[in-house]
């Protein structure tokens, strides 16, 4: 495929919300053609291809037999693999919302159908491709603040506040395990691309606010080889917030604002999205890269990443990684459950 041709997409599995901040730019896009969707639940197959003017597609037969580029798949996390197999069939490379799967057992089968099909597969992160998190990450790996010493993510959402939530599928165990499950995995994936796989975990996850919103509010502390604390810290309960990341190194410190949906969501701008310091230095460094005015155009921005992908352009994070992300996460509920520090 070369760079003027015409990529031509379908959509499996239309659950997860991000599947329609996609579309909505995918549609405006050059030399790219949306072929079709499909989803078991055939309302919300109407609702979408209504809204985005797309053709449905009763069986992911009738959508893949006459050959697509790419196959984004937003289905429920727990048919991911169902879905994962269906697809493989055709040869086409996959683009799965996150997380992987709800189980190791289902994110080993994944990777296996996905190898022995000989197709590539993407997992949609969109805090790896988020400018503000490649610089942190570039300032770690050049040791401008020496051995991080300690790092702190707050990760939030309102979801507990919006209407209809604890009807959702995100809430169902048997669908999505929980929140945390869900969401948290999103900074926990950020601390193993920043710092490769921790030795231990110690979480704490509890539902505070109501019984329905499972995992509303924990905490997470992975330890590593070197010493450092990495501290993921998570409420689904939150309206609103400034800082969500913190950095303490051997040499200087980070603070980052607006990385989440309640913060990057305010209407009010912090003066400075992104600042460090090395000890002993009069002013802060200042981030020339500002923080998107709405947290939607974070997920909008994984848009460019995936057409990269479709192209043989981008490199995916490996396998390994994506199964080191699961077992952190679900690291965390065993963790909590007993009340332990657990070896990873």
């Amino acid at each position: 495929m070369n760079e003027y041709s015409t990529i031509k997409i379908a959509f499996c599995g239309l659950a997860h919300g991000h599947i329609q901040q996609y579309l909505d730019v995918l549609k405006n896009e050059d030399n790219v053609l949306i072929h079709g969707i499909y989803d078991k639940q055939d309302d919300r197959q109407v609702i979408i291809s209504n809204k985005f003017n797309t053709s449905r597609y009763e069986s992911i037969d009738e959508l893949l037999k006459g050959g697509v580029d790419l196959v984004i798949i937003g289905s429920e996390t727990s048919k991911h693999l169902e879905m994962v197999k269906e697809v493989s069939r055709y040869g086409v490379n996959i683009a799965l919302q996150k997380p992987i799967a709800t189980t190791l057992e289902d994110a080993i089968e994944i990777l296996k159908t996905v190898d022995r099909a000989g197709i590539r597969l993407y997992l949609l992160w969109q805090m790896r491709q988020d400018p503000q998190n490649i610089k942190i990450k570039n300032i770690i790996d050049q040791g401008v603040l020496g051995r991080v010493l300690y790092f702190r993510r707050k990760h939030c959402l309102s979801t507990h506040r919006w209407p209809d939530f604890k009807s959702s599928w995100h809430v169902k165990k048997e669908m999505n395990i929980g929140m945390w499950a869900d969401d948290a995995s999103h900074p926990i994936d950020l601390v193993r691309w920043y710092f490769g796989m921790p030795q231990s975990v110690y979480a704490d996850i509890d539902t505070l606010v109501d019984c329905k919103i499972p995992d509303d509010n924990g905490i997470a502390i992975f330890r590593y080889k070197d010493g450092l604390f990495a501290e993921v810290m998570c409420s689904f309960t939150s309206d609103f917030g400034e800082t969500t990341t913190e950095i303490n190194g051997t040499e200087g410190c980070l603070i980052q604002y607006y990385g989440d949906a309640p913060s990057c969501n305010q209407k009010a701008d912090h003066e400075c999205s992104l600042k460090w310091k090395r000890y002993g230095d009069a002013d802060w460094n200042t981030c020339p890269i500002q923080t998107p005015k709405h947290h939607t155009q974070r997920i909008r921005d994984l848009v460019p990443s995936i057409l990269n992908f479709a192209k043989n352009n981008f490199t995916p994070p490996s396998p390994e990684e994506y199964m080191d992300t699961l077992k952190m996460t679900l690291m965390c509920y065993e963790s909590s459950m007993i009340k332990k520090q657990l070896l990873i």
